[in-house]
């Protein structure tokens, strides 16, 4: 078997406290059980993270990546159905190989971990990802902004619900379906997967 190098084995830690911190919250999460998790000694753990505060950024900044990349994969896509498809996709996707993320992301919003510019920045990833205007601060959004934000919102929320709610079950099997709800939740209810107009 291959070595793992180290930017596996730090993904392999990050997803296990995001799981971690999603589920206990990040007061009740202790290096210990992080280090328990992924089968490392507490120690080891600490040598490439020095605090829980540190694994906590890392894990924020981690997810924060993930979207990036997103977002960098739809860049030119005209907006519409098929670019609105091919994020859903890849959210689908991430939620199959990082549920621990995909947790993250949801109950840490929830939970008041990310708030103010860290909660900015995901949000701004996100809409970049789907084509949506992210409106500036201190200007008062369009209607049609307010509407967009809300069917995106809407749309991979109940995404990441429900993949979660699921997990279980193979992520080929539910991929389909997740993909057209959330495609109907964002204004696409008849999308498929070759259309390129709304």
């Amino acid at each position: 078997m291959p070595r793992l190098t180290k930017e596996q084995i730090d993904e392999e830690i990050l997803d296990a406290a995001a799981a971690l911190f999603a589920r206990h919250g990040l007061e009740q999460t202790s290096v210990q059980r992080i280090a328990d998790a992924v089968g490392y000694s507490k120690t080891g753990l600490l040598h490439r993270f020095p605090t829980k505060e540190a694994i906590a950024e890392a894990t924020i900044a981690h997810t924060v990546d993930h979207f990036e990349a997103v977002a960098a994969a739809v860049d030119g896509t005209p907006a519409g159905s098929a670019r609105d498809r091919r994020v859903l996709e890849a959210l689908v996707a991430l939620a199959a190989s990082r549920p621990g993320l995909v947790s993250f992301m949801l109950t840490s919003i929830s939970q008041g971990v990310l708030t103010g510019e860290r909660l900015d920045v995901l949000g701004e990833v996100l809409f970049r990802a789907f084509g949506a205007t992210v409106p500036t601060p201190g200007t008062e959004p369009t209607p049609a902004e307010v509407t967009r934000a809300v069917r995106i919102t809407s749309a991979v929320g109940g995404l990441a619900v429900t993949s979660l709610a699921f997990c279980e079950v193979p992520t080929t099997d539910l991929a389909d379906d997740l993909v057209a709800a959330a495609l109907g939740a964002l204004g696409h209810p008849d999308a498929h997967p070759h259309e390129t107009e709304n």
